[in-house]
């Protein structure tokens, strides 16, 4: 697996960085399940680059954090988006009580879990990995964006 970094400056630059990276990850992996983790602290960003992702695969509605409804659900050009924030779950048997496996069998569609350490043990292993942090000094809300995947995705050459 390769590893990546990348600053971005603002939640604009992490938002566009979304954008980009769904660009190619949409020409890459057509027609099967995919599985992106985000992860990093409360309010690192990571429904930020949610919403850039989900407008790059040509999403043009309003994108939230599903913390309290655990999972949203956008249909974009004939697939599906899963969007988990399993920030709230205590025990990974949770989500096998809201029918994980029924997500996990859908074709054509993608699942971006946020929080994904909270039930990794039944998670599928993810095509791409993402974590960010906030940079120690807060400016602007500057992050460190760390990328691991097997995927050659032209962003990140």
């Amino acid at each position: 697996m390769r590893s990546f970094q990348l600053k971005t400056q603002d939640d604009s630059e992490t938002k566009a960085l979304g954008f980009y990276i769904a660009q190619d990850f949409l020409n890459l992996k057509k027609g099967v399940l995919s599985v992106l983790f985000l992860s990093g602290e409360l309010g690192a960003g990571k429904t930020v680059f949610t919403k850039g992702f989900l407008k790059g695969l040509g999403y043009k509605g309003m994108v939230k954090s599903p913390t309290f409804s655990i999972v949203d659900i956008y249909e974009i050009n004939n697939f599906t988006v899963f969007h988990f924030d399993l920030y709230r779950i205590t025990s990974p048997v949770e989500l096998l009580e809201i029918g994980i496996e029924e997500y996990l069998e859908k074709k054509e569609s993608l699942c971006i879990f946020e929080w994904p350490e909270r039930a990794e043990q039944l998670l599928p292993f993810p095509d791409l990995k993402i974590e960010i942090k906030l940079t120690e000094v807060q400016e602007n809300n500057s992050r460190i964006i760390k990328f691991m995947t097997k995927l050659d995705l032209k962003t990140l050459r």
